[in-house]
């Protein structure tokens, strides 16, 4: 990196005088508790092309070399008035001190460069083994019982009956459809972590979209009363159909998985000023404290009603990630009356002309 600043002419000989300097100041003796600080002296150094006899490039010119831990990473070049009077020690003094602030400037950028690219190493490493971790178990359940239902059908040693195949398709399918969005929502991760996420948005009514969500989890809900609450004047919205989709679906998964079997799980959506506000309830154990604040991670997963926790913990570390790109906020709290609620809130935008603004 360069900067310079004076008159043209003065920069010019700067630049001409870089890498064979001749008055360079040399670095003073450090304050002890005996003695105080001492500023540098200039030295003048003779370039080995420098015939003796011969002109100078220019007396003008100073250096004052920037070093960190003894290595020279920078200059200082200072050009003299043409009639300027030489530097005095208070002025040594103080160009010491500024090279050696900006030497102090540049060891902690590369600190802290150094510190940044440990951390993401330690990150990186924590999401390997948690998605090891993730894969190991998660994807070896509906596997095992894909190989076990697709076996079963292949033995011809066995009269199963019509509905019993249908049985071992249905586990077959429904196994499937776990892993694809277990698939789904690492991929979803990994572009959030990279930063590489960019919805492609189109306007869409965000009511028949939930319909759609609930329709397709049908089978996950089967167990439970599942209650929409969408009004019928909801303007359409601008985000993307698929990324939003996905956000509605793990937060109906997550809220099947925590509400048990014959309650009510409750999804209603309304227009909260220039946002539309989505909420997600169930009817289980709620959130507790020491565990609001950690639910948005990648791969943390709570107990469930006591039990040990399951599923991956993607499903809501991806939601926050596709509605925070959309502009929008997703938080989690308790119900009065028991049980979670998950909210997430999407912008009502209007487009003139390229450009997005409150509607």
């Amino acid at each position: 990196a360069q900067a310079d600043v004076g008159d043209s002419e003065a920069i010019a000989l700067a630049r001409e005088a870089i890498g064979h300097t001749e008055v360079m100041l040399g670095a003073g003796n450090a304050p002890t508790g005996e003695s105080p600080g001492r500023p540098g002296r200039w030295i003048r150094i003779v370039s080995p092309q420098r015939r003796p006899g011969s002109p100078r490039r220019s007396e003008r010119v100073h250096t004052v070399p920037v070093r960190v831990s003894g290595v020279h990473v920078g200059s200082i070049v200072l050009v003299h008035e043409r009639q300027g009077d030489p530097f005095s020690a208070a002025d040594d003094r103080l160009l010491s001190t500024v090279a050696n602030q900006l030497a102090q400037t540049i060891e902690r950028l590369r600190l802290q460069a150094a510190a940044n690219e440990a951390e993401v190493l330690r990150r990186t490493d924590e999401l390997r083994t948690a998605l090891l971790n993730a894969v190991s178990h998660d994807f070896r359940t509906p596997l095992s019982s894909i190989i076990a239902s697709a076996g079963s059908l292949l033995q011809d040693d066995v009269h199963w009956t019509d509905a019993e195949r249908a049985e071992f398709a249905q586990a077959i399918e429904d196994e499937a459809q776990r892993m694809n969005r277990l698939v789904g929502n690492l991929l979803d991760l990994s572009r959030i972590e990279a930063g590489s996420l960019k919805p492609d948005k189109g306007w869409y009514d965000l009511g028949s979209l939930v319909e759609e969500v609930v329709g397709r989890l049908q089978f996950l809900a089967s167990a439970h009363r599942v209650v929409l609450d969408v009004p019928d004047n909801l303007p359409p919205l601008n985000f993307d159909y698929v990324e939003i989709d996905q956000v509605i679906s793990n937060l109906l998964e997550n809220a099947i998985k925590h509400t048990p079997p014959g309650s009510e799980i409750r999804i209603e959506v309304s227009m909260a000023g220039q946002q539309v506000r989505v909420e997600v309830e169930d009817s289980g154990a709620g959130v507790a404290p020491d565990v609001a604040a950690r639910v948005f991670e990648p791969f943390y997963r709570a107990p469930s009603d006591g039990k040990h926790a399951t599923g991956a913990g993607l499903g809501l570390a991806v939601a926050k990630g596709l509605v925070e790109a959309h502009g929008g906020r997703i938080w989690a709290e308790n119900r009065q009356k028991g049980g979670a609620r998950f909210v997430f809130t999407l912008p009502v935008v209007a487009v003139v002309g390229s450009q997005e603004v409150p509607a």
